[in-house]
């Protein structure tokens, strides 16, 4: 369970410690959340230093979700891309992480762009075979985590033989779908600036809670007033608990509009849906959400 990132100044003095920085926040984040959606990775990838000084402020069970850069994903031939040097490029930072820790690191998640669609299916394949054999040239065959996609055209999510292709695929593969939940969002009326940019910017499509591998991944975004978002999130308790009963180890992973108040956000799901109390570093307590799930 994270967040989008680990660090914006705003959350000092409540999340993270008042003196924190960018460089230093991970160590106080990862006293209270297990893992971290990584999309930084998405538009740049770090090098060797600055990835080592990641691992060093984070515990054993920590778990890092990297998205693979837009240079692979949003060319016109992602395989290609990935032959190529982009490809390499992932490849080494891949390799970087296993004389590290392989162990923290968790999902590795694709996101398609928009104009992906089902008419792309045959280059879907071969893309995630590809990255397969990527994944396995970096990170060796006894890696544990995951490979999650997520796709954002409509024509993936029409609940036909197309879709059920999909999920077959993703199945026959070990690999997961990112289910983007975006609902609480959609439904906010609010006319805020903050919120239409937020609807223009986010996917808006329909929620299929399916789990086609080990390490489904949810991102779900919601409402201004946070009340509005308890029917969904009850939904989720239940099929988060369901995953983890069938040994699955899901990820979820909260937004709001903007950011900066998911912290609280992050609070008042625990509180509310799990009930377990949640404590700040930031807040002079050892910061801690005792068993996440």
């Amino acid at each position: 369970m994270g967040l989008p990132m680990w660090y914006l100044p705003e959350w000092r003095g409540g999340l993270l410690s008042p003196d924190s920085a960018s460089t230093t926040a991970l160590k106080d984040y990862s006293q209270v959340f297990d893992s971290v959606e990584g999309n930084t990775t998405f538009y740049g990838l770090p090098d060797a230093a600055r990835l080592a000084h990641w691992w060093q402020q984070v515990p054993e069970s920590f778990r890092f979700c990297f998205k693979l850069p837009r240079d692979i994903t949003h060319v016109a031939d992602p395989v290609q891309a990935l032959k190529g040097q982009p490809g390499q490029r992932w490849c080494d930072f891949l390799r970087a992480i296993t004389h590290l820790d392989a162990a923290k690191l968790g999902v590795l998640m694709v996101q398609l762009p928009e104009r992906f669609t089902v008419a792309d299916e045959s280059v879907l394949w071969c893309f995630l075979d590809e990255l397969s054999r990527c994944v396995e040239r970096g990170l060796g065959a006894n890696w544990g985590g995951g490979i999650a996609l997520e796709c954002r055209h409509l024509s993936f999510f029409l609940k036909d033989d197309t879709e059920r292709r999909l999920l077959r695929g993703l199945a026959d593969r070990a690999m997961d779908r990112v289910i983007f939940d975006s609902r609480g969002l959609q439904m906010d009326d609010s006319n805020s600036d903050a919120v239409l940019d937020a609807k223009r910017k986010k996917p808006n499509m329909p929620v299929h809670a399916v789990a086609t591998g080990r390490h489904p991944v949810v991102r779900f975004i919601g409402h201004s007033q946070w009340e509005k978002n308890a029917p969904g999130l009850q939904q989720w308790h239940r099929k988060l608990t369901q995953w983890q009963e069938e040994g699955k180890q899901p990820f979820v992973f909260w937004h709001t509009v903007g950011n900066q108040d998911v912290p609280g956000f992050h609070r008042w799901i625990m509180e509310t849906c799990w009930r377990r109390e949640v404590l700040w570093p930031g807040e002079n307590a050892a910061g801690q959400t005792l068993d996440l799930w």
